[in-house]
C-alpha cells in the first residue's frame, strides 16, 4: 500500500520477498509479485533457530521497506501490509522531536567525550533522498574544534552518518516517520564554555553533565536534579519547544583545580628537598634532628628550619590529596611535629 491524499492505494506489480535473519543462516526464502489489487500471498518453512525473525520486504522506486516481523503461523492483513512511499528530491521539512546532549567527565587527556542524540520526524508522505550520492537529506551543526567523530547506533546506518567540516550531515533515503541518529565527538578545555546555536527548533532538548561542576545555561532549559544510566550520574537540564537560534552556553569545571593541584605537588617536592637539605646541614653541623649524646653534654635541640620545612611539606601532601596520607595521620603527624618545633625554639631561645 502506498499512502496518498485520498489515504492509501494498492501498489500493483511490485515484488515481494520474505526473508528470513537468524544466527545459524539468513536470506531471502521466497518471492512474488503483488496483483492488481495489491495484494501478495507466499507459502514459507520455518526452520532452524526458533529464534530467528522473518519478514517480507519490497523495493519501491529504489527504497527497501519492510512488514513488521512475520509471528504467527499465518499472517495476514495489516501484520503482513508492506507500506511504500514515493520519493522525492525537494527540500522535505524534518523535525527535531529530540535533541539530547550529554558531555562526559575529561578523560586523562583533557579531552571530554560528547555524544548527540537526535529524533528527527518526517511527517510527510514521501521518503526524502537526495539528488546525488553527495547531497544530504539533513545535517547538523559540529562544534569547531571537535576530534574522534563517529557515527552512534541508530536508525540511519553508520557510514550514511558522517563528517563533513564543521557539519554532520546525512546520505541516506529519509522515510516518513521517526528516526533515531546519534553520533560522538570530542572537546579539549578550550572549547569550553562551548556555545551552541540551535538551528531549528527543538521539541524536546536534554542536556547531560557529567561533572556535577558543570552548568548548562539557557532561555528555555530548566535543571531537572540528576540522571544515573551505566552506573554514571549526571545533572539534567530539560527545555520543551526550544526555539530556533536560541543559544546554550555549557561551562565545566575549569582545569585552575588541576593547574593547583600540580602547583601544589610541586611546592612539595621543594620543601621536601629544602627538608632534606636542611636536615644535612644541620647534621653536619652536629645537630641531626635526632638526639647525639656525647659525654658531659645533653642532647642538642632540633633544627627548627628542619622541623618547618617538614611541616610546611606535610601541608603541601594534604592540600594535593595524598591517598596515602589519611585525616587522622596528617592531624597526628602535623601535631607532633608543632611540639617538636615549639620545643625547638624554646631550646633556641634559652639562654645559655
Amino acid at each position: 500500500m502506498k499512502p496518498a491524499v485520498t489515504g492509501e492505494v494498492p501498489v500493483p506489480d511490485v515484488v515481494v520477498t520474505v526473508h528470513r535473519v537468524g544466527q545459524d543462516s539468513a536470506g531471502p526464502l521466497d518471492s512474488v509479485r503483488t496483483d492488481r489489487n495489491g495484494r501478495y500471498s507466499l507459502h514459507y518453512r520455518r526452520f532452524g533457530n526458533p529464534e530467528a525473525v522473518y519478514f517480507a520486504a519490497s523495493i519501491y522506486r529504489g527504497i527497501a521497506y519492510f512488514s513488521a516481523p512475520l509471528r504467527g503461523a499465518i499472517v495476514r492483513g495489516d501484520d503482513a501490509e508492506i507500506v511504500v512511499f514515493d520519493t522525492t528530491t525537494q527540500p522535505v521539512r524534518l523535525t527535531a522531536q529530540g535533541h539530547h546532549i550529554v558531555v562526559s567527565a575529561p578523560r586523562p587527556t583533557g579531552l571530554r567525550d560528547i555524544v548527540e542524540v537526535w529524533e528527527i520526524s518526517n511527517d510527510t508522505v514521501v521518503t526524502a533522498i537526495g539528488r546525488d550520492s553527495l547531497t544530504p537529506v539533513w545535517s547538523a551543526p559540529l562544534p569547531h574544534g571537535a576530534t574522534g567523530f563517529a557515527a552512534g547506533q541508530g536508525d540511519v546506518a553508520g557510514s550514511a552518518v558522517q563528517r563533513r567540516g564543521d557539519q554532520v550531515v546525512v546520505l541516506a533515503p529519509f522515510g516518513p516517520g521517526v528516526k533515531q541518529i546519534s553520533y560522538t565527538y570530542a572537546l579539549d578545555a578550550s572549547a569550553f564554555p562551548l556555545m551552541l546555536t540551535l538551528d531549528r527548533a527543538n521539541f524536546v532538548l536534554e542536556v547531560l553533565l557529567e561533572e556535577q561542576g558543570a552548568q548548562a545555561r539557557a532561555p528555555s532549559l530548566h535543571a531537572q536534579g540528576n540522571a544515573t544510566t551505566q552506573g554514571r550520574t549526571f545533572k539534567r537540564f530539560l527545555a520543551q519547544n526550544a526555539p530556533k537560534g536560541e543559544q546554550i552556553r555549557i561551562d565545566v569545571p575549569s582545569n585552575a583545580a588541576a593547574a593547583r593541584t600540580t602547583v601544589v605537588t610541586v611546592l612539595a617536592i621543594v620543601f621536601a628537598i629544602a627538608m632534606l637539605v636542611a636536615l644535612a646541614i644541620a647534621f653536619r653541623r652536629g645537630r641531626a634532628p635526632r638526639a647525639v649524646y656525647a659525654r658531659g653534654v645533653s642532647a642538642q635541640p632540633e633544627s627548627v628550619d628542619a622541623l618547618a620545612a617538614a611541616i610546611a611539606a606535610l601541608d603541601a601532601r594534604h592540600e594535593a590529596g595524598d591517598a596515602s596520607l589519611s585525616a587522622d595521620a596528617y592531624g597526628a603527624e602535623r601535631a607532633t611535629l608543632k611540639a617538636r618545633l615549639a620545643s625547638a625554639l624554646a631550646a633556641r631561645d634559652t639562654p645559655k
